[in-house]
C-alpha cells in the first residue's frame, strides 16, 4: 500500500489539471477521485482504491435501504482519471464546483489517500485541527 504524507500548494492550470508530485504517485497511472467526508476531494491510487472497495463491500448496515442509498450515491460520485506524461490529472468540473477548486489548491497526504482542498478552506480546517492534535499528542505521549 502507498503511504502519503505532507502538504503541498498548487495552482490548477487553465484546463483544470493538477500536477501530482512524484511522492503522491502510485504504481499505476490511474487515480480514483471521490467526495471526502470533510470538505475536500479524496484521491486514491488505483491500487489503494481496490482496498477501499473491499472495505466498503464488508460494510453491513442494519437498514438495507440506507446501505443501498450509500452505495449508489457514493459510487455515483466516483471518477477515474489518468495521469498524463507531465504528471497531471484532470479535476472533473463537478468536483471543482462542489469544493470551490478555482485556482489555489492544497494537496494533503493522509496515509492511504491524498486530499485536494480549496486553499482557504484547508487553512481554516488546519488551524482548528492543530488544537485537536496538541490534545491527542499529549494523551498519546508522542
Amino acid at each position: 500500500m502507498n503511504i502519503y504524507t505532507g502538504i503541498s500548494y498548487h495552482i490548477l492550470d487553465s484546463k483544470s489539471r493538477l500536477f501530482l508530485a512524484p511522492k503522491y504517485r502510485g504504481k499505476s497511472n490511474k487515480y480514483i477521485l471521490c467526495s471526502g467526508i470533510d470538505d475536500c476531494v479524496v484521491i486514491y491510487s488505483y491500487d489503494n482504491w481496490n482496498k477501499i472497495v473491499g472495505k466498503i463491500e464488508s460494510i453491513s448496515l442494519k437498514n438495507k435501504s440506507y446501505q443501498r442509498a450509500f452505495l449508489r450515491t457514493f459510487f455515483a460520485d466516483v471518477e477515474m482519471v489518468v495521469i498524463d506524461n507531465q504528471g497531471r490529472i484532470l479535476i472533473p468540473q463537478k468536483f471543482k464546483e462542489k469544493y470551490n477548486l478555482i485556482k489555489e489548491v492544497v494537496v494533503v497526504g493522509v496515509k492511504d489517500k491524498i486530499e485536494l482542498w480549496n486553499k482557504k478552506v484547508w487553512e481554516r480546517y488546519y488551524l482548528t485541527s492543530v488544537n485537536v492534535l496538541k490534545k491527542i499528542k499529549a494523551q498519546l505521549e508522542i
